[in-house]
């Protein structure tokens, strides 16, 4: 989505520390203990903030044209930091977490599997999915709803990568081993002390465990793929076809071993990102009565009471503007780092070389200059004549630049389907007292509304 230029104010020349750093930890203690009250803070202090990561300096970019400059500069700002160093323990150097130059190769070979044409012959594989998932569902019944969106989108994505392999079993082990991950991803993001994650607690235990359980998992499947040797028209077959055809004249495939890395990616930043979106679409509905009724007219109308087809999609306005508004307030991604690669200027600020710069789409989003009233959660924000006056880059749930995320498209398309066809036969009513957790929720790696507890009411389209 682009958004128009507005009268914003430049940035703000220079950086002001932010108070409250205690030695050895630096701002840890806050990033862990209120995240997001933290990151809304910063941009009190001004539009390039230096806070202390244990007792390293960093700087957080609190200005969309800022974010834009470090996002836009891969040469300067490189994926690298903390966060990046823990996902490469699982991840390795796959098109999520590599450096500039192996990414620019990645993504020219990728490029074609997320296709929109490859993308709408998806688009009964995903509602199918989305029905066995939910088939178990009875009026009246209470359930996690963050629980279901994971196995739901777990079913989708596996589905659609794995056409040739029982892919009940395989997402049955990516919702085991896929949740463990994201818990130690989170509490190693920032963590000052990295000695911590070798000793044997039970938590790193586990953490290791699940690594080693997808990690096999994604091995056996590959195997199995190359051993069947079928086009099954799915991510996997495709991402095992590609040849690097770029300017330098390559023709060469994937190794198994790139595969491999991009499949974890894929798996890691496919499926906790999209189940947090649409569990928290269902919490925000079920906490708005004339929304919720205004979003299953909207999906009555146009799929006239039937499975919701890839023609109509764009004509589910307010179900897409929900998801929208679903991202700015709790972007998936919603803090993330890069590393200055030589020594640079930044708000006029001098950046030595391999200074660790972090940006928060949450923070972006928050800023109430941006986004009025942003702790309100309003899809009409992203009506055409609202949207026109919002600044540039004021949204930036998937990233900008040459590394803005592969797979936007792939995503909108699964969650549109997925909400379309839950609120197509049900509405889901908050339970009183249950939720009171989220009224300031600690994210891990995702911002994810766990446990969320809803009852079940079954509906008729009108």
């Amino acid at each position: 989505m682009t958004l128009q230029s507005s009268a914003l104010p430049t940035p703000a020349s220079g950086s002001r520390q932010v108070p409250g750093a205690m030695p050895l930890v630096g701002h840890a203690l806050q990033l862990q203990r209120r995240p997001l009250a933290f990151l809304r803070s910063l941009p009190q202090y001004g539009d390039l903030v230096e806070i202390r990561l244990g007792p390293r300096r960093a700087y957080v970019v609190c200005h969309p044209d800022l974010v834009r400059q470090v996002l836009t500069d891969a040469k300067t700002f490189d994926k690298g930091g903390p966060i990046y160093d823990k996902l490469r323990q699982l991840l390795g150097n796959g098109l999520g977490t590599s450096a500039r130059e192996p990414h620019r190769r990645q993504r020219r070979m990728i490029q074609p599997v997320f296709h929109a044409e490859q993308i709408r012959q998806y688009v009964p594989a995903v509602h199918d999915e989305v029905v066995a998932a939910t088939a178990g569902w009875s009026d009246g019944q209470v359930i996690d709803v963050a629980k279901h969106t994971y196995e739901i989108i777990t079913r989708v994505l596996t589905r659609t990568m794995f056409t040739a392999t029982s892919h009940d079993e395989a997402a049955a082990v990516i919702s085991d081993a896929l949740p463990l991950f994201h818990e130690g991803v989170g509490q190693r993001m920032n963590s000052p002390f990295a000695f911590l994650e070798r000793v044997p607690t039970p938590g790193n235990r586990r953490y290791d465990a699940a690594k080693a359980q997808l990690h096999s998992l994604v091995d056996r499947i590959i195997t199995d793929h190359r051993r069947i040797g079928t086009d099954h028209n799915d991510l996997l077959s495709l991402l095992m076809a590609t040849r690097d055809g770029g300017t330098d004249g390559g023709t060469a495939g994937m190794t198994d071993e790139e595969i491999h890395e991009h499949v974890i990616t894929f798996l890691v930043a496919g499926v906790p990102t999209s189940a947090a979106v649409l569990a928290w679409a269902l919490y925000f509905l079920g906490q708005d009565a004339g929304l919720e009724a205004r979003l299953h007219s909207e999906v009555d109308t146009v799929t006239d009471g039937g499975s919701p087809a890839w023609s109509q999609l764009h004509r589910l306005d307010l179900t897409t503007r929900t998801l929208t508004e679903v991202m700015r307030f709790y972007p998936p991604g919603w803090l993330l780092t890069r590393v200055a690669m030589q020594d640079t200027l930044l708000a006029g600020q001098h950046i030595p070389e391999g200074t660790v710069i972090v940006f928060s789409p949450y923070l972006i989003h928050h800023r109430p200059d941006l986004h009025p009233a942003p702790e309100r959660f309003d899809p009409d924000r992203w009506l055409p004549e609202r949207r026109q006056a919002m600044a540039r880059d004021a949204y930036v749930p998937y990233g900008i630049g040459s590394r803005k995320c592969i797979g936007e498209v792939y995503g909108i398309t699964e969650l549109t389907l997925a909400l379309a066809v839950i609120v197509r036969r049900w509405r889901l009513e908050p339970v009183p007292g249950a939720n009171t957790h989220l009224t300031d929720p600690k994210p891990t790696a995702v911002i994810r509304p766990a446990p969320l507890m809803m009852r079940l009411r079954a509906r008729k389209p009108s």
